[in-house]
């Protein structure tokens, strides 16, 4: 573990890059997977949640004062369920407002590990991310808790910048790396690291049509958001000013297709977010004048939407635009081997 980040009592980090490879217009690439899955409680957010949890309630003063009264923050999911794992077992009571997408399994987690999970409900014109910042704030003010504020909390890209991205860029070099946009935390992180270390690695952000994380909103309504974690619909706090970033767009169609495609190819057991990064990377390989190595950050596991594959994301879709999709998904997959 780098020297910056502070002792972790839980197999957090560390996690495997595994191999693919890809041959698209007779080049052959090769892909690796970070697999965030396997950290402790299952994402890439276990990261986040002890990195801002032990540098604020580790130091003496206000924060670790306050943390006595609570801990409270905003999640889509898997920061919450890593939060409220993390929190039970350092014996602080955990608090976290979600969003009426949170997934069955994380929002069964964050309970099964005593936490409270509050849905905030938005107000006209806001995102649902938004409206989870505002209640957390709210609640936190009302109840002295201590309110961790990932979304904007500079603690969340340092975590990535001094954490996730060395070991990925360090272990392997690498022509590009592809991460979710989502909000903005691992994106800004890879970024400050690759500016920093001044390395040649391209970072390639991937996103739904319908994400604003590092796009400013426009004046056409955008296509709604439909998985968890993949996408926001208001700007990142991490966007921060210059130009925009690379971004590939991958649709939640698109995902889900790729999603039941790889299932068949007994690929690793990726989150939908992290299908989106690999179709991502399949996409952006079109392009390539010579073999690439790139890496993808996957940052969750298929267990926590294979239940409600059928009943909630497919059928949230039309079969039409499904078929599509997993034409197009076939194609861009078809020299995959593993």
């Amino acid at each position: 573990m780098p020297p910056s980040v502070p002792d972790c009592p839980f197999a957090i980090g560390n996690t495997p890059l595994t191999r693919s490879s890809l041959t698209v217009n007779g080049l052959a690439h090769e892909i690796y997977l970070k697999e965030e899955r396997l950290n402790a409680f299952g994402s890439i957010k276990d990261r986040v949640a002890w990195y801002i949890l032990s540098r604020l309630v580790e130091e003496p003063g206000a924060a670790r004062a306050a943390a006595s009264a609570g801990i409270i923050d905003a999640s889509s999911g898997n920061y919450g369920y890593a939060l409220a794992s993390i929190g039970r077992a350092q014996g602080l009571k955990v608090t976290i407002i979600s969003s009426a997408s949170i997934s069955r399994f994380n929002a069964e987690g964050i309970r099964r590990a005593g936490g409270e999970l509050v849905i905030a409900e938005p107000q006209a014109g806001e995102s649902s991310n938004h409206a989870r910042m505002r209640v957390a704030g709210e609640r936190a003010a009302r109840g002295g808790q201590l309110f961790l504020d990932q979304y904007r909390n500079q603690l969340n890209p340092q975590c990535h910048a001094r954490w996730t991205a060395p070991e990925v860029l360090e272990s392997e070099r690498l022509d590009a790396v592809f991460v979710a946009a989502s909000s903005g935390g691992t994106a800004r992180g890879f970024k400050d690291y690759l500016e920093t270390s001044q390395s040649e690695t391209r970072l390639v952000l991937v996103e739904p049509e319908g994400s604003r994380a590092f796009i400013a909103p426009g004046t056409q309504k955008a296509p709604p958001l439909t998985i968890p974690g993949y996408g926001s619909g208001r700007m990142s706090s991490f966007a921060g000013p210059g130009h925009s970033p690379r971004i590939v767009h991958i649709s939640d169609e698109q995902v889900l297709a790729g999603a039941l495609h790889l299932k068949k190819r007994a690929f690793p057991p990726l989150g939908l977010s992290s299908i989106g990064v690999f179709l991502g990377a399949a996409r952006w390989l079109e392009t390539a004048s010579r073999p690439m190595h790139v890496a993808c950050i996957c940052a969750d596991g298929a267990e926590r939407y294979d239940d409600e594959m059928n009943e909630r994301y497919l059928a949230g879709h039309d079969a039409h635009s499904l078929r599509r999709a997993s034409q197009e998904v076939a194609g861009w997959l078809d020299g995959l081997s593993l």
